[in-house]
């Protein structure tokens, strides 16, 4: 009787360079803010929270949707892997069109359809490029097997993440820093208020900083860790983070609907906090809820069906300070419907305006079109353009093309 041969043992079970790597995957988007989108004139106006909008998991563990505080861990100890930053301009699409360090940058080409370097800043410098940095974080108390992405604009939090990051564990010599690295360091992600007061307004603001929680003995055995912890994360890869225009982020809507001024949005997912206004954010708008309805006056018909709201009205965008034209003014709304914003603007802050506009012969009519629904917030933006000679709120065009410099 013949014996069948014994099995052979597979000689090669795993692929230099490849079979030894670990990926670490993004797991999702936590915002600071959330953004206005107008239906009927398709601008929209970001505003800033002071709190985080986390996922529904984040939000399960914390217990509130809202938290002004996380735990958060690094996975790696590469600022540039975590805290990556740059100029970036989108333009009006989804797509990255430029990036830059201040110095150089890589921009689209549309004849040789790649990335060409050319010289940064640009023209495009406060005009949709700005500075954005992308904050790679692990939520240890939610999930550890991935990376939740925060994305900033403020200049503010960007200072703040560099600075601490910088008293861990500096880039050019590291074992001068408090602990020499800062991968898999647990420590505290917050919202903190500071005031701030941008050319002489003041005005709330949120910035992200972190906080190091340790006695002096804790701190000891973090040290004493530090070569094992880098020797465990430097084979690490961690997803890069997801470069998209933040305008087109439909996570971060509100849709606001003044062709049916019954109903607005509710929900106040949170987005970043940038200032173009673009056209087709929200097809899909969220679900609604009625609006008080007032009493019907001779000049408007009043509604069939009158409702009873559920929860406080949203505030409308600020169209005026991204160049909506004089024809999508909330004078278009039927007179039975409640304002949508009841600090309106003052008779000061008018006479101010037309101070600045009467010097342009720009007619009194077009700017009361324009700031017809404005209220003092928006009154003082719009004041603040004004006195800088930026006259573009009262441009009758819808939006305006920003052409991309040709490629050096």
């Amino acid at each position: 009787m013949s014996t069948l041969p014994a099995p052979q043992k597979r000689r090669f079970v795993s692929i230099v360079g490849l079979s030894d790597e670990r990926r670490i995957p993004r797991l999702g988007r936590i915002r600071l803010g959330h953004v206005n989108y107008n239906t009927q004139s398709e601008k929209t106006n970001p505003e800033e929270d002071p709190f985080f909008h986390v996922p529904e998991e984040v939000e399960r563990v914390y217990g509130t949707k809202t938290p002004t505080e996380l735990d958060i861990m690094f996975p790696v100890n590469d600022r540039g892997v975590v805290f990556a930053q740059a100029y970036e301009y989108y333009g009006g699409g989804k797509r990255l069109l430029c990036s830059g360090d201040g110095r150089q940058a890589m921009r689209w080409d549309a004849k040789k359809l790649t990335m060409q370097p050319t010289e940064c800043p640009c023209n495009l410098l406060g005009d949709g490029c700005k500075q954005r940095a992308h904050l790679l974080v692990m939520l240890p108390k939610v999930r550890q097997t991935g990376v939740y992405q925060i994305d900033t604009s403020s200049v503010m939090s960007i200072i703040n993440i560099n600075s601490y990051l910088h008293m861990l564990a500096p880039d050019d010599n590291p074992d001068s820093g408090l602990l020499g690295y800062f991968a898999m360091v647990p420590m505290k992600l917050r919202r903190v208020p500071r005031d701030i007061f941008p050319k002489g307004y003041h005005r709330k603001s949120y910035p992200l900083e972190l906080v190091l929680e340790a006695t002096e003995d804790e701190i000891r055995d973090l040290r004493a860790r530090k070569d094992e912890v880098l020797a465990q994360t430097r084979k690490w890869v961690v997803q890069l983070p997801e470069q998209q225009n933040p305008e087109q982020d439909a996570g971060a809507i509100v849709t606001i609907d003044e062709k049916d001024p019954g109903t607005v949005a509710t929900e106040l997912p949170g987005g970043p906090l940038q200032n173009n206004g673009t056209a087709g954010i929200a097809p899909d708008p969220p679900s609604v809820q009625p609006v008080t309805a007032q009493e019907p006056t001779p000049s408007a018909p009043t509604p069939s069906d009158p409702a009873t709201p559920t929860t406080p009205p949203l505030a409308s965008p600020a169209e005026a300070s991204h160049g909506a034209p004089p024809d999508a003014t909330a004078a278009k709304a039927p007179a039975c419907v409640t304002p949508l914003r009841t600090d309106r603007m003052t008779p000061a802050q008018r006479s101010r305006i037309l101070s600045k506009t009467r010097k342009v012969s720009i007619p009194d009519q077009a700017v009361d079109d324009v700031t017809a629904s404005f209220t003092k917030k928006q009154a003082s933006d719009l004041i603040n353009q004004v006195d800088a000679g930026n006259f573009s709120a009262f441009d009758r065009r819808e939006q305006r093309d920003v052409p991309l410099p040709a490629a050096s």
